[in-house]
């Protein structure tokens, strides 16, 4: 299959590659039909973050078609279109029954105290190869891939995997009210996003950036 791989700072390539495969009872493979890049992305590409290995697949951002499926996923069903949420979490340690996923004790190979595990990330997070090909392996399926009704389009739910998330958590963090006016500071897209959440908690935004 055809991914996006990162080489080197600055070298990054469309690549044929070995497709993923079931390593896990825990495990789906995804047919990838929409992905996107994050600013997150473009760190790695030109080296203001460290830590990246020659040969991982790039991108956290994607919906798909599930193909395959471990025996341990029971809430899915092969053929199902999902999206795929940036961070990965096990579902029941600790910090996920909480709901803090991006926290979780288990998912990241490291240790616990390594930090978020994510797709497409450095040596840190995983690593665990990205989301920017042809076809994925998703950890810990039963909680990582959510089911999208069909009314809603790929291009509408893959705002659901990382951008729109990130933006409303912020807006949320800010315990919006409403009848309260926000400002936000910078209005690219997670700004634009941050907006649209505040309006629905009942704000009133302001924007300033540039």
């Amino acid at each position: 299959m055809k991914a996006v791989v990162f080489h080197d700072v600055g070298d990054i390539r469309l690549d044929e590659v070995p497709e993923p495969r079931i390593e896990s009872p825990n495990d789906a493979i995804v047919r990838i039909t929409a992905s996107a890049i994050c600013g997150t992305d473009l760190h790695f590409v030109r080296g203001t973050f460290s830590g990246m290995q020659q040969g991982t697949i790039l991108g956290h951002e994607a919906v798909g078609v599930v193909e395959q499926l471990g025996e341990n996923v029971r809430n899915l069903s092969v053929g199902d279109r999902v999206v795929i949420p940036s961070t990965i979490a096990c579902g029941y340690c600790s910090y996920c029954r909480a709901g803090h996923y991006s926290q979780c004790d288990n998912a990241n190979p490291n240790g616990p105290g390594a930090g978020t595990a994510f797709y497409g990330g450095p040596k840190a997070t995983g690593p665990f190869n990205g989301l920017q090909a042809e076809k994925a392996r998703v950890p810990f399926a039963s909680i990582n891939l959510v089911k999208l009704p069909d009314e809603v389009s790929d291009d509408q739910a893959i705002l659901l995997s990382d951008i729109f998330p990130t933006a409303y958590f912020g807006a949320d963090l800010a315990n919006i009210k409403p009848g309260h006016t926000v400002v936000v500071f910078g209005c690219g897209p997670v700004g634009q996003f941050a907006i649209a959440s505040a309006k629905l908690m009942g704000g009133w935004p302001g924007a300033g950036g540039r």
